[in-house]
């Protein structure tokens, strides 16, 4: 059962640019709390490779975690790719995943995940 803060965190997040294609929220221990598409108008089952990627991800972020006294936080990887860019985000309890349509840049990214930041942070605080 996705919480309704998980859920109007999607919303939000798929309302800031019409080139976020796939999202993904995990928890810090890699746990899929929300997986869809922009496309796809209900939440979807993720496959199995995907679960594996997530929680693949919270290892990585679990892992950068150790780095952060002498380099500083990481706030948010991008990634392009031949056909896709994809952007990993980490909030406080929450680590996000997107795939973006390419022509996206890499400033418009970083714009992308500011307000992801402002409008996680409004929802965290409304406590819905």
């Amino acid at each position: 059962m996705v919480s309704e803060q998980t859920q109007r965190l999607a919303k939000e997040i798929f309302k800031i640019d019409s080139l976020i294609q796939h999202l993904g929220v995990i928890d810090l221990e890699g746990n899929v709390l929300l997986d869809q598409s922009s496309a796809a108008h209900t939440i979807m089952d993720p496959d199995p490779d995907r679960v594996a990627f997530y929680k693949q991800l919270a290892v990585r972020r679990s892992t950068r975690g150790h780095f952060d006294e002498a380099y500083g936080k990481t706030n948010y990887i991008h990634i392009t790719r031949e056909r896709m860019q994809q952007m990993i985000l980490y909030l406080p309890d929450l680590t996000v995943y997107l795939t973006l349509g390419k022509p996206m840049t890499p400033d418009e990214v970083k714009n992308t995940a500011q307000k992801i930041r402002l409008v996680s942070s409004d929802i965290m605080k409304a406590g819905i």
